[in-house]
């Protein structure tokens, strides 16, 4: 389950590697999960292949010297649903399961999210809109005809409760994926009230 005290451990990793926390959940996510070459992820993200490498590198030096730690972060990430799909002219990236506590604060800070989801990714025009599955889906502080509109948009594995949905109009593989987990962790360490 993707919750604050595992993106808090993926800040820590950052904070002590020097990587961002980007960097980081790209080469898990190209490397251990999908399967990617290190010269395919720097590729598809654009981020170095010598970066790439280096990540990767300390990733498996972790493995040996804080167990625990890469479990943890590399096996909470691995056995999350992190998967984007086309939805009508958008991708939509599904992040799931996701803390019933942390999916109330994306509903309650989703301009938050979305800034740090900019800060990340470098770009201003890339989100279309977040929503929230829980019960229902939701996308907070639009209005009812536009949440019809993009739920009736979402594929099926979208639906997964307990989930966060972004549509992206812009849409990097792996990267945007990867800066959608670096900004739940900003969010999360946040001077907002705690989760």
């Amino acid at each position: 389950m993707i919750d604050c005290r595992l993106l808090g451990s993926l800040r820590n990793l950052s904070a002590e590697s020097g990587f961002t926390g980007v960097e980081i959940v790209a080469v898990i996510l190209g490397v251990f999960k999908e399967g990617y070459g290190r010269v395919a992820v720097s590729r598809k993200t654009g981020i170095g292949e010598r970066r790439i490498r280096n990540v990767y590198e300390y990733l498996n030096t972790l493995k040996t010297i804080k167990p625990g730690v890469y479990e943890a972060v590399v096996g909470g990430l691995v056995n999350s649903l992190v998967e984007t799909d086309t939805a009508g002219e958008y991708h939509a990236t599904v992040v799931s399961p996701v803390d019933p506590g942390l999916l109330r604060a994306v509903e309650s800070r989703v301009v938050e999210l979305r800034d740090w989801i900019i800060v990340e990714t470098r770009s201003r025009d890339c989100i279309e809109v977040i929503g929230v599955v829980d019960k229902g889906v939701s996308f907070p502080r639009l209005p009812p005809d536009l949440v019809v509109k993009y739920a009736g948009i979402l594929p099926g594995h979208a639906r997964v409760n307990y989930s966060i949905v972004i549509l992206w109009r812009k849409y990097i593989p792996i990267l945007y994926e990867s800066a959608v987990l670096s900004a739940l962790a900003n969010m999360c360490v946040s001077e907002e009230p705690a989760l």
